[in-house]
């Protein structure tokens, strides 16, 4: 690109980096039990692994933040799809159970993961 072209350029900032910076998203995941506490390293692994993988073909689709909440985590997306995607693979992976709520206010997506047994 010529130097003409680039001032011409309009410049935006993607929705998806938008709701990052606010720290909102459309996909909110819950991850509950002992098994998240004792095995937290693999977990995150796995999320970070579908992330990368979502963000290939989906670059909008990004975890916003990941936080322990007490003996858990919690996650927030910018999409819904991402959020169901990750419960999905680390039920998968993990075994537990898994649930999915969508708001009819907005269409977010509220997700939980849990498994309360200790890995052997």
């Amino acid at each position: 690109m010529t130097h003409a072209l680039l001032a011409r350029a309009a410049w935006a900032t993607c929705p998806a980096c938008q709701q990052a910076e606010r720290g909102e998203g459309f996909g909110r995941v819950l991850l509950r039990g002992a098994y998240v506490a004792a095995n937290e390293a693999a977990i995150r692994r796995r999320i970070e692994n579908v992330a990368v993988r979502a963000g290939f073909t989906q670059p909008e689709r990004r975890i916003v933040s990941v936080d322990r909440d007490g003996n858990g985590l919690e996650l927030i997306t910018t999409s819904q799809k991402l959020a169901h995607r990750i419960v999905n693979e680390l039920k998968k992976a993990f075994g537990g159970r898994a649930s999915y709520a969508w708001s009819d206010r907005d269409g977010s997506l509220f997700a939980t993961w849990q498994r309360d047994d200790r890995p052997s």
